[in-house]
């Protein structure tokens, strides 16, 4: 097991989500939680992103759940890499991000894997499963359902500036995140691209800006979109990183072709 850098990300509240095809179950064994959602499914190489956002439910967990590691764990219970955290903040901002890769950067192969949220309150199991692109049309999609607390957990597909030009599959049900690097203290600012009714994603949130060291003034970050594919088809997203008083163009760009299947 190899543990990468401590950093000291954050969680506010922890939760179950509804997917197709999958289980959601809850334990309790000496006052802690064993929490089990399954049904994600990713291409090879992809990089995924959690994170806890308010929902419609009865309140399941107090306010003052800490986050202590995050794994990514295969099927035999290999620890392929880890994640401590040492700074343990209450706050909604925690973001968790987990490439399906091992420790020497090759892809991990095709197979059951799991992501697991260690907390102070207990162990938050994301199920998923790597598989080539050409089969997620035959595999089950997720389902609405009604929440069961008041604070979800989503799991995205994340993509981020260096994925440019990359092509994206997603199911009907599936999240996608699009982290991109930027100041808005300089004056430059990423486009949102428009979504029409008849596009297969959704955009499920206001953009988002978020400081890679919050309270450091002039500190850059990440510009946050977030999407729901809800319906089969294919949606260029393209981003522009510009000055709206400028004329002279943007100064980077980054595009992505996402296919709904």
């Amino acid at each position: 097991m190899k543990k990468l850098p401590r950093v000291g990300l954050t969680v506010c509240c922890l939760v179950l989500v509804i997917a197709s095809g999958g289980v959601i179950s809850t334990s309790a064994v000496s006052d802690k939680f064993d929490v089990r959602v399954n049904g994600f499914v990713f291409e090879p190489g992809s990089v995924v992103a959690l994170e806890f956002r308010p929902s419609g439910g009865p309140p399941c967990f107090g306010t003052d759940v800490l986050v202590q590691e995050l794994e990514l764990v295969d099927a035999a219970g290999r620890i392929v890499w880890s994640i401590v955290y040492d700074t343990f903040v209450y706050t909604p901002d925690w973001l968790g991000l987990v490439a399906l890769r091992d420790v020497d950067g090759s892809e991990l192969p095709p197979g059951p894997y799991e992501i697991r949220v260690l907390t102070s309150d207990g162990t938050f199991t994301a199920g998923l499963a790597i598989v080539p692109t050409v089969q997620f049309a035959s595999l089950s999609r997720f389902i609405a359902g009604v929440p069961d607390c008041d604070c979800a957990l989503r799991v995205y597909r994340a993509v981020t500036e260096s994925d440019t030009g990359a092509q994206v599959t997603l199911r009907a049900g599936d999240r996608l995140m699009v982290l991109l690097a930027g100041n808005p203290t300089t004056g430059y600012m990423w486009s949102d691209p428009a979504i029409y009714d008849n596009d297969p994603l959704r955009v499920t949130d206001e953009v988002e800006y978020r400081a890679t060291a919050p309270g450091r003034l002039g500190a850059s970050g990440f510009f946050l979109y977030r999407y729901w594919a809800i319906d089969e088809g294919a949606k260029v997203l393209a981003f522009d990183y510009a000055r709206s008083w400028e004329t002279i163009g943007p100064i980077s760009t980054a595009t992505f072709t996402i296919s709904v299947r």
